[in-house]
């Protein structure tokens, strides 16, 4: 069994509660989908803990944080440009390079027998937002994305689990009952959000898989110490703490 994580954004509280989810499950690694930074109060821990993980991908915001933020709205390129002078104010020069080094390091995706794993689409690894009203928005970007994949992929990104059928259907996973089973025929997953959900449940949210079953998990955190810590910044922008308590 793995486990699938994405989107944490500096929630550490969030995250350590999904590392404590996965902990009793009979988990062998955990794949991380890329944005560990950006928007919250504890890039370097997350960043630290990320270290452990079997792999991480580069989401559009560690990218931001590594290189220069590109078409982000003003809290977050404010939060980009707070991460890094964060990462930077590190005392210890052994921590501060491991970090940057580890951001350096992240690739944009990963392939494992006909297995897909990318923080946005196959499209645009790091960029591109699948919604789930994709068929409506651009049927034809829907398409050439799955012509891009050999069997199942893998997102993160828009913070919104659910899974694309090969019919371009969205399903979300109180329709499905929280789980997926992979078939014959292609499947985008999207694992949800750890650090900022957006789909109106302020829980954490990750996958498992085992064998062929995708199986979301929702977990509770303490999202006031988060909201409070990005208040204490004074640099972060409010709304960044108050999404959180809506999940939205």
């Amino acid at each position: 069994m793995i486990a699938i994580i994405s989107d944490i954004h500096g929630n550490l509280e969030a995250l350590e509660a999904v590392l404590s989810d996965i902990a009793p499950k009979n988990v062998e690694s955990i794949f991380c989908l890329g944005d560990v930074i950006g928007y919250g109060p504890d890039p370097a821990a997350c960043l630290d803990r990320a270290m452990d993980f079997e792999f991480t991908i580069m989401g559009n915001h560690d990218h931001a944080v590594f290189m220069e933020p590109a078409g982000f709205n003003t809290p977050a390129e404010n939060a980009v440009f707070w991460t890094r002078r964060t990462l930077d104010a590190e005392p210890d020069g052994s921590k501060r390079q491991r970090r940057w080094e580890f951001l350096a390091g992240m690739g944009e995706f990963r392939e494992t027998d006909s297995v897909l794993f990318v923080h946005g689409s196959p499209r645009r690894p790091m960029h591109e937002y699948l919604f789930p009203d994709e068929a409506d928005l651009s049927l034809t970007r829907l398409m050439e994305t799955f012509d891009l994949i050999q069997h199942v992929c893998f997102v993160g990104h828009t913070h919104l689990p659910g899974v694309f059928t090969e019919t371009y259907e969205f399903m979300t996973p109180a329709k499905i009952g929280h789980k997926f089973t992979i078939g014959e025929r292609k499947a985008i997953v999207n694992v949800g959000s750890v650090g900022q959900p957006r789909d109106l449940d302020p829980r954490a949210c990750y996958v498992t898989v085992d064998g062929r079953e995708v199986r979301w998990h929702r977990v509770p955190y303490d999202s006031k110490a988060t909201m409070a810590k990005i208040l204490a910044t004074g640099e972060l922008d409010e709304f960044l703490a108050n999404r959180l308590a809506e999940g939205r």
